[in-house]
């Protein structure tokens, strides 16, 4: 055990857009878009950003880690129905983490799963490296 806290030191953001193709795997995405990647000593994110640019429909998004090797599913994201207009704002949710920490040589990646066709999804995570 470390005799002093570490905390994270250079604050990062890192946005994707989803691939709108569907990938129903939840242990082997091929259809998938990488959404974050460690700085040198590893990197804790704290939150993570959904925001639709234009109309979505119901289904999922699943958050993986890959290690290079192993691909982990570690969170899914429902997504519902809106059709943004003058009265209806795009779909946007926030999900806070206490504790998402991605080691060094590892990687997050998102895919979608949804039942229709999907207009463009931006995913955004925030955190800091170590």
């Amino acid at each position: 055990m470390a005799a002093n806290p570490s905390y994270a030191a250079t604050p990062r953001a890192s946005s994707v857009i989803v691939p709108a193709t569907n990938d129903t795997s939840l242990t082997a995405p091929t259809n998938y878009a990488l959404l974050f990647t460690p700085g040198a000593s590893g990197s804790k994110v704290e939150e993570i950003d959904v925001l639709g640019l234009g109309t979505t429909v119901a289904g999922r998004l699943n958050l993986f880690i890959y290690d290079g090797t192993n691909i982990n599913l570690i969170d899914q994201y429902i997504l519902i129905a809106i059709t943004p207009s003058t009265t209806q704002q795009v779909f946007r949710r926030s999900f806070a983490y206490s504790n998402l920490f991605v080691p060094s040589g590892s990687v997050l990646r998102i895919s979608i799963m949804e039942t229709g066709n999907e207009s463009l999804l931006k995913v955004t995570a925030f955190g800091g490296d170590y």
